[in-house]
């Protein structure tokens, strides 16, 4: 069953580190026309809602690990990482709701380029909100 689990927790955590390329991505989505702007919007939406279901199977993987499989977890490092977890999925859902918002709009061009700077915002701090937890996850044993 362990192995089961380590498989789920890694291939989440692969899926999840995918959005370490999220703000290289977003520059190139700024620079694109109506219809091609409107699939790529539509493909944000896809891969951020299946970032979702990759942090929830990442966190109950992790939990199922760390209650069944480890004696004495470290309490700060279980909060640690249920914190950044979760900051990581609020700030994926802010990205969420702005490229929803964006396409729902008549001009989804003039709408992208006003919400530019909280795009390009959100991007940087889910790309370091990762880095963070890709640190704390394997250095277990500093906590």
């Amino acid at each position: 069953m362990y192995f089961y689990l380590v498989f789920i927790h890694v291939v989440s955590a692969l899926f999840l580190g995918c959005f370490l390329a999220f703000p290289l991505a977003m520059n190139r989505l700024f620079s694109l026309e109506s219809k091609e702007l409107i699939i790529s919007l539509k493909t944000i939406l896809s891969f951020t809602r299946a970032g979702h279901y990759a942090l929830v199977l990442l966190m109950i993987s992790g939990i199922w690990m760390t209650i069944g499989y480890t004696s004495y977890p470290s309490l700060l490092w279980v909060g640690i990482s249920i914190l950044i977890l979760i900051l990581i999925g609020a700030l994926i859902g802010m990205v969420h709701k702005q490229i929803k918002q964006i396409m729902f709009t008549a001009d989804s061009a003039k709408e992208l380029s006003k919400n530019r700077r909280q795009l390009t915002r959100y991007g940087w701090m889910t790309f370091f909100a990762i880095l963070i937890a890709i640190f704390i996850m394997t250095n277990r044993s500093l906590f």
